[in-house]
This record gives structure tokens, C-alpha cells and sequence, in this order.
């Protein structure tokens, strides 16, 4: 197991924020991977966010413990009528997100380009 190691990188590009989850969180403590959701989930409000991406390409698989930390950044951004985006999960990540009905929340997208094309396009124009 991995000790104080990041397992969500974040980025932001033009004012949208990235997070791309660095593998399941069975390569890491479950308490650091709650911590490390607390602390983004923070950032993402102070710093008033309302366009996020979600890259999961780093994993086949994600756990419900991410599965859950990943549907609280959407829920963070969606609370000041922002937008979260899912882009290039694995087809068996598509269909845990299909059976949980996360899909109909938070659209998905086959890559981060496709998904910042259209955050980009949701941001000059949210309704």
C-alpha cells in the first residue's frame, strides 16, 4: 500500500478543473483517499469551481470508495450551478456507472479532449 501518496492529480486548464484518479484505490489507503477527496472537495469551493472533469483512463476500475469521492466533486460543483464531466472509462466503468445511474448525472465522454470540448462549450454558454 501506498502511504501519503497523491491518488487524484489535479490540474486545471483554462479555468476547468482535471482530476484524474492515479489507479484504484486499492493501491491506497482507504483514509488517504478520504482525506485527499475532503481536501479537494475544499479547493473546489474556495476557489469557486464550476467546470470539472473527471479523467478515470488511469484505471479499468474504480471502487465505490472513489466511485463516492468522484460523485462528491459533481456534487460540489453542481451546488453552484456548475458541471461535472466523466471522460475515458473502460467499458466496465461505463456499466458500474450505468447500473448506479451516475451516467444520467454526470455525462461521459471516450476522451479528455472530447470532454474539454464540450466543458469549454457548456462554460461560454450554461444554458
Amino acid at each position: 500500500m501506498t502511504n501519503n501518496t497523491k491518488s487524484i492529480e489535479l490540474t486545471q486548464q483554462k479555468g476547468i478543473t482535471i482530476l484524474t484518479p492515479m489507479g484504484d484505490t486499492l493501491s491506497y489507503r482507504d483514509i488517504d483517499v478520504q482525506r485527499e477527496g475532503l481536501e479537494i472537495n475544499s479547493q473546489l469551493k474556495s476557489t469557486e469551481a464550476q467546470m470539472v472533469i473527471v479523467d478515470m483512463s488511469r484505471s479499468n476500475y474504480f471502487g465505490s470508495l472513489m466511485i463516492g469521492v468522484i460523485n462528491s466533486f459533481g456534487q460540489t460543483v453542481k451546488q453552484r450551478n456548475g458541471q461535472m464531466f466523466l471522460c475515458g472509462a473502460s467499458d466496465e466503468m461505463q456499466a458500474v456507472l450505468k447500473v448506479m445511474k451516475l451516467e444520467s448525472l454526470w455525462p461521459h465522454f471516450p476522451k479528455l479532449a472530447d470532454a474539454l470540448k464540450v466543458a469549454r462549450a457548456w462554460k461560454a454558454n450554461p444554458n
